[in-house]
């Protein structure tokens, strides 16, 4: 596997799967060369790459995970599918429809796998969970009420609430409650939404 970014997310990620006997780590990439390095270094990765082209380049990588922030998501899991690699692609997806879609029939169009990184679906626990759900035994599910949020005070400048990074309630935290609602409850006919926006764009 290859890792195309060298932030926090990229970092937990592969301190996880480094504890499967099965996977490997072979490669990483960042657009700064001294920040791959860095990375490598801290997780013995044999490649490190200074820029996302060159990884995405590398033939010995079955899969790369994409763990750019958000506004990155589409160019860079595009690159790796352009260049014939499987991609799983840290949450959320990308920024609007439009990208998601031309990720889709990228992928399509290459034979590529392509895959959100949304934990909670993979998780032991909620797949149980799911699984006794749709078996019916606490009967037919009518609603969810799903919750998520952050400790604060949070930086004005940090990721988290910068919408051009793809910050804010909508695309970084509550991305968790609706897909929870969706996995219990299917695609909805119909979706409303209210909120308050602060003046910073904090939603």
């Amino acid at each position: 596997m290859g890792i195309l970014a060298t932030g926090g997310i990229a970092a937990s990620f592969t301190t996880d799967l480094l504890e499967m006997a099965d996977a490997q780590v072979i490669a990483v990439g960042s657009r700064r060369p001294e920040s791959a390095k860095r990375f490598a270094e801290r997780f013995g990765i044999s490649r490190a790459y200074g820029g996302w082209a060159e990884l995405a380049a590398d033939d010995d990588i079955d899969v790369i995970y994409v763990a750019t922030p958000h506004s990155a998501h589409r160019e860079a899991a595009g690159l790796c599918l352009e260049a014939g690699r499987a991609v799983l692609c840290e949450k959320p997806f990308t920024l609007n429809v439009r990208q998601a879609e031309e990720l889709v029939d990228l992928a399509r169009a290459r034979g590529r796998f392509l895959m959100e990184a949304m934990w909670t679906y993979c998780d032991p626990v909620v797949r149980r969970m799911t699984e006794l759900v749709h078996d019916g035994a606490i009967g037919e599910v009518r609603a969810v009420h799903a919750d998520f949020g952050l400790p604060g005070p949070i930086d004005p400048d940090h990721r988290l609430r910068d919408p051009a990074l793809g910050g804010g309630a909508l695309l970084d935290l509550g991305v968790y409650p609706v897909s929870f609602a969706q996995l219990l409850l299917g695609e909805p006919d119909e979706i409303r939404a209210v909120g308050q926006l602060s003046p910073r764009a904090w939603m």
